[in-house]
């Protein structure tokens, strides 16, 4: 028995691994997008270091993009086999996947359209580009049709040699951790992998839980070596204390970027928790993201899926999300009023790490002004505009345009969807009951997941290069 990292090895994205059982079953955990380098996408996601004809079983274990984003391509190109996920995972995929190929056609047009320009060759007025993409609306509604879902706790025997289990995992809604139960040779390895793991008093979602019994365990470590600044459950007053300070003390605007799914959530919730307190200011509140729209009826619908917090609030309330001051924008020509509209307000809009989306407009608009704020909720990969500007430059390029940076740009970690250097080794502690033998770290950057490793006990802790293949007995 074997295992193959083929993405998230000292990195953050591309979630893929590989498991070659003894009997010859073969599973694949996640098949992400790797976008760790732009300008390599292609390279690094068209084609498989495996025949997708080969895999038996593909484990999703959550529906973000760096974990979901190539499944329908791995469809294209063969893959015939069983997929499994959580219903919310196999619901919130939908969408996220529709949403990456409408971003992969605008980027490819663009890039095509670039190079139109570069040769000095003229394009027809009207006439939109032909552009490539990974896959195409068939390959999702494929994928979609050979998934079936599983809920968190139940066994699942997919043969005589394969049993698994899915466990709650925190982070987004659905998101899972996976436990196999490998049997070969009179006996049974457990190998567990955790996906991503939540912070822990997160908003919405339950804290993750530790699976037992594991021979070896494949974990993330975004976090590693870092260690949270604000704890989840003050969420409320540090959302409050940025909205009194920028739009009530300096009559600004609070520029928000949030992953559509999971984040943007989060933070409404608690500004909605504001509302019913009678501690919200009369600010406007926008969101701004289609697929977020989208994801938060997911969200609403799938209640049993939420923490303890978040049913009360539901059964008290009668909506987690819906309130007065919170004004939803539906299209393009809604979004860019939003640029000459002088009241302060707060503006939630995507993608998370200022990479494309509705968000860039708003921070290009914004970002001029001192009495704005720019609140980074979340991880940016390094080379990435929320990065940037994070780094206190007084210049950033937007859409290739340079755009001096007088907002104050802050980062809060309160909404964090992912454990940090302490609760990684809780987690650790939690699952290893004595017959743990290794842990893997993938999905964090190659230096922090040293750190994270130094630390370990009791465990002897491997951090896999991509394309490395271990032995499992």
């Amino acid at each position: 028995m074997k295992i193959t990292f083929w993405g998230a090895a000292r990195q953050v994205t591309g979630s893929m691994h590989l498991l070659d059982l003894p009997g010859g079953t073969r599973v694949l955990i996640d098949c992400g997008l790797d976008y760790e380098k732009r300008k390599e996408f292609d390279e690094r996601n068209a084609v498989f270091p495996f025949d997708p004809k080969s895999i038996d079983l593909l484990v999703l274990t959550h529906a973000h993009i760096d974990h979901s984003g190539n499944v329908p391509n791995l469809v294209r190109q063969g893959f015939n086999g069983k997929i499994v996920g959580t219903e919310p995972t196999l619901e919130l995929s939908d969408f996220l996947l529709h949403d990456s190929l409408n971003i992969q056609r605008m980027e490819a047009a663009a890039k095509q359209k670039a190079e139109w320009r570069q040769s000095g060759r003229k394009m027809k007025k009207g006439k939109q580009p032909q552009v490539q993409t990974l896959y195409s609306k068939k390959h999702i509604t494929e994928m979609l049709d050979m998934s079936f879902t599983l809920g968190y706790g139940e066994d699942y025997s997919f043969n005589d040699e394969l049993t698994l289990s899915l466990h709650e995992a925190g982070h987004i809604l659905g998101a899972a951790s996976v436990r196999f139960e490998i049997k070969h040779d009179n006996k049974t390895t457990v190998v567990g992998f955790t996906g991503d793991l939540g912070n822990a008093n997160s908003k919405l979602v339950p804290n993750p839980k530790a699976m037992k019994g594991l021979n070896y365990l494949i974990s993330e470590s975004t976090y590693g070596g870092r260690k949270h600044n604000s704890d989840s459950k003050d969420a409320e007053q540090a959302m409050l204390d940025e909205i009194i300070e920028t739009c009530v003390n300096r009559k600004g605007k609070l520029v928000i970027p949030a992953f559509s799914v999971g984040r943007t959530q989060a933070i409404i919730f608690s500004i909605h928790q504001l509302y019913r307190d009678g501690r919200l200011p009369e600010i406007p509140i926008f969101t701004d993201s289609p697929l977020a729209i989208r994801s938060t009826k997911v969200y609403q619908h799938n209640i049993e899926f939420l923490n303890e917090e978040a049913k009360a609030f539901q059964a008290k309330n009668g909506s987690l999300f819906d309130f007065p001051l919170l004004q939803v924008i539906e299209d393009e020509k809604e979004s860019e009023i939003l640029s000459v509209i002088n009241e302060p307000c707060v503006i939630i809009s995507a993608a998370g790490m200022v990479e494309g989306g509705r968000i860039q407009m708003h921070v290009r608009n914004n970002v001029g002004y001192p009495e704005n704020t720019i609140l980074i909720a979340g991880f940016c990969a390094e080379g990435t505009l929320g990065h940037r500007l994070l780094q206190g430059q007084d210049f950033v390029e937007i859409n290739r345009k340079p755009r001096p940076v007088h907002a104050k740009i802050k980062r809060t970690d309160v909404f964090s969807a992912h454990p940090d250097h302490p609760q990684m080794l809780e987690y650790f502690e939690q699952t290893n009951d004595g017959a743990l033998k290794n842990v893997f770290l993938v999905h964090g950057d190659a230096s922090q997941m040293e750190i994270l490793a130094n630390d370990v006990k009791h465990t002897e802790v491997i951090i896999p290069e991509k394309g490395q293949t271990f032995e499992l007995d």
